[in-house]
């Protein structure tokens, strides 16, 4: 690589940190669920979305993703054509719960859909 850039591939580093970073560390990213951060007992999972990978973990209720350092409420559903269910932030109550950078959408989970708060450029 050359000098010139370097300066260009940190400056997009920077970028990708600060917008991975938007709603306190909601949608991590990561290449293996061991990059995961996820309430004890859980057990952690990266989602792959395009060309890059996400953190979140398995559930089977709504009270599985209960994450008390985190001030969002969560809720559990399947993620576009998975079978499995996993925690994601809840906008079910509106498009304003989403935290700067994360947009409301629908998970696409078939009949068990469910609102969510999702990074745009996934």
């Amino acid at each position: 690589m050359s000098k010139h850039n370097r300066p260009r591939l940190y400056l997009a580093l920077m970028v990708l940190v600060a917008v991975f970073g938007c709603g306190d560390d909601e949608y991590a990213p990561c290449e293996v669920p061991d990059d995961c951060a996820v309430p004890d007992g859980a057990t952690a999972e990266c989602l792959s979305k395009g060309d890059q990978g996400f953190c979140t973990w398995k559930c089977g209720a709504d009270s599985d993703c209960d994450f008390d350092e985190e001030e969002l409420t969560r809720v559990c559903a399947p993620f576009e054509s998975n079978d499995e269910k996993y925690c994601f932030p809840d906008c079910e109550g509106g498009d304003d719960l989403c935290p700067e950078g994360l947009t409301c959408r629908s998970t696409g989970g078939g009949n068990e859909n469910r609102k969510i708060c999702f990074p745009d450029f996934l």
